[in-house]
């Protein structure tokens, strides 16, 4: 069954509150995956499936040019926001299938996808692709989250999920995906990648309460987006209480921050 994460229309839909939210939560995973790719001042670097620009814009300083891609243009739309706002002059958007990426070959000294290839309808065309635009020696990083029951805040989010939407089923660690960083290890050398590294990173959802908690997912989260979407205003405002019961009741010890972890897998092509 396909992911609809796969397609933009989530993502436009959550451009927005992923722009003012997810961007600053996102921030410790793409400074970590610059470091780990070790940016030189005359890289030429692409973002795939950039965002709003969360890799980009710290990259910006750091590169002399990014190409910054997209499938969503209402998340470009924000980029290009930033980029005028900050008076950013060496990142170029562009709206693109980002398994068949509009460049030629040998054409980058890097590449980052920061929680984007992860959703591909086919991995192993994004892989691809990122090897042809790469040059001999270049470097890459690819992150994805890992499983759902060793982030206390995804086990917030997911469990506040079905306790609104009993059909959703309770998430499983798939061996066979990214989440298991030995399969991540071994798709990205099949991928023709040497030197391939996963390292374990570890971001924070802020917490202050629970209404907080739950209307920056709404903003922010395209699964929950979506389901919101799906119902009328009635029917949200009582999933709306529900969620928000449940998230009083799960954090009765008031936690200052919540857990996310992140695999960030580095190869050299």
């Amino acid at each position: 069954m396909a992911n609809m994460l796969s397609n933009k229309e989530p993502w436009d839909l959550v451009a927005p509150g992923y722009t003012d939210i997810t961007m600053k939560m996102f921030r410790i995973y793409a400074l970590a995956a610059l470091d780990l790719i070790q940016t030189q001042r005359d890289d030429h670097l692409i973002d795939i499936a950039c965002g709003p620009g969360t890799v980009a814009v710290e990259a910006a300083p750091r590169v002399q040019s990014i190409e910054a891609v997209d499938f969503s243009q209402a998340m470009l739309d924000k980029l290009h926001a930033i980029i005028k706002d900050k008076g950013i002059s060496n990142i170029h958007p562009r709206n693109s299938d980002c398994q068949h990426l509009p460049y030629e070959n040998e054409k980058f000294d890097a590449a980052i996808s920061l929680f984007g290839l992860m959703f591909f309808p086919d991995r192993i065309k994004g892989y691809a692709e990122i090897y042809r635009t790469l040059k001999p020696g270049g470097r890459t990083v690819i992150s994805s989250w890992a499983p759902v029951a060793e982030s206390n805040g995804f086990q917030l989010v997911f469990g506040t999920l079905r306790a609104i939407n009993p059909n959703i089923p309770e998430p499983q660690t798939e061996i066979e995906s990214l989440e298991n960083p030995e399969f991540f290890k071994s798709e990205m050398e099949q991928a023709g990648f040497k030197n391939v590294e996963i390292h374990r990173v570890t971001g924070e959802i802020p917490f202050t309460n629970a209404d907080d908690f739950w209307n920056d997912m709404v903003r922010a989260n395209a699964p929950i987006a979506m389901f919101k979407n799906s119902m009328s205003e009635d029917d949200w405002t009582v999933k709306n209480q529900t969620a928000i019961e449940h998230i009083t009741q799960q954090t009765k010890n008031k936690p200052k921050a919540l857990q996310a972890h992140a695999w960030l897998g580095f190869g050299v092509k």
